[in-house]
């Protein structure tokens, strides 16, 4: 099993932990190649809006200079993307929100009804499953906020399954490593 593990720069360094290495820890722990990619938002362009990724290059943002590319390519390859997000005003950490505005390549242009919903169609056979990790001291609304979010994202991906799991503080880390484990075991029973 493949997973991509996306995390802002904050997740290296959060209450005195480096959540990310937990992170890749319990992958591997569970038997997954774990690959990590830490995103900078300074460093990634922001999007056009010009949906060239859409229409004349399918799956490929016009922009090569900023890498996006090739982590876009990473994440339509991989079986399970974790995303490690600080919880900002309920939504994702700058790092991360800048990465998903330009993921929209790994979405099909043309649009289908499921389960009452207009959602993308696939661009590839299969999205990955996504696992979300919010972190940071939060409100209770923000965090649901937080939660609706991912989850939403995770919908509109076409992820076959989604698990969302957030925590506080340094204090909460093993009852999430321990969250992220039941997770990947579940993971087993989606991927091919």
């Amino acid at each position: 099993m493949k997973t991509l593990i996306l995390c802002d720069q904050e997740s290296t360094r959060y209450d005195g932990a480096d959540l990310r290495s937990h992170v890749q820890a319990a992958a591997r722990e569970m038997g997954s190649e774990a690959d990590v990619v830490v995103l900078n938002g300074d460093k990634i362009a922001p999007c056009l809006g010009c949906f060239l990724c859409w229409v004349k290059t399918p799956g490929l943002c016009v922009m090569t200079s900023d890498g996006i590319n090739r982590i876009a390519g990473q994440e339509a390859r991989a079986n399970v993307v974790v995303f490690l997000s600080k919880i900002v005003y309920g939504g994702y950490s700058y790092d991360v929100k800048s990465f998903l505005d330009r993921s929209i390549q790994n979405l099909s242009p043309y649009f289908e009804i499921v389960q009452d919903e207009m959602l993308h169609e696939m661009r590839y056979e299969q999205f990955p499953i996504m696992i979300i990790l919010g972190y940071g001291v939060c409100t209770s609304q923000e965090r649901q906020t937080f939660v609706d979010l991912a989850k939403r994202n995770a919908l509109n991906m076409r992820s076959l399954k989604h698990f969302v799991f957030t925590l506080q503080n340094a204090d909460e880390i093993e009852s999430a490593m321990q969250w992220l484990r039941e997770a990947f075991k579940e993971t087993r029973r989606f991927v091919k």
